[in-house]
């Protein structure tokens, strides 16, 4: 298949990658702060995107991490340390990656 229709079709080294993630956090403050600081410093810092709904102690939902060249491991890998390092996480949950355009 052509390059051009490879894109199109978002297969072979075009495909999109991405992750299903569940976080429970306990929050002290407002949720809303946590999930602006969530979608700023972790997903938006790492050029990614996300599709997360937020309740009061839960975000779920999935990351896109972009294409193989973007290297989507080590985007993930920078989400996981932010959850890691982030005090209100109570636990978290991160699924293997793969191709969203199956979903």
């Amino acid at each position: 298949m052509k390059k051009r229709l490879r894109k199109k079709k978002k297969c072979g080294e075009f495909i999109e990658w991405g992750c299903d993630l569940v976080i429970n956090h306990d929050t002290k403050e407002s949720p809303d702060i946590f999930s602006d600081s969530f979608v700023e410093e972790a997903i938006e810092a790492n050029d990614c995107c996300c599709g997360v709904s937020c309740t009061n102690s839960k975000v779920d939902g999935i990351i896109q991490l972009g294409m193989q060249s973007q290297d989507p491991k080590a985007k993930l890998n920078k989400v996981i340390a932010w959850i890691k390092a982030h005090p209100d996480v109570k636990d978290w949950q991160v699924g293997p990656l793969y191709d969203l355009s199956i979903v």
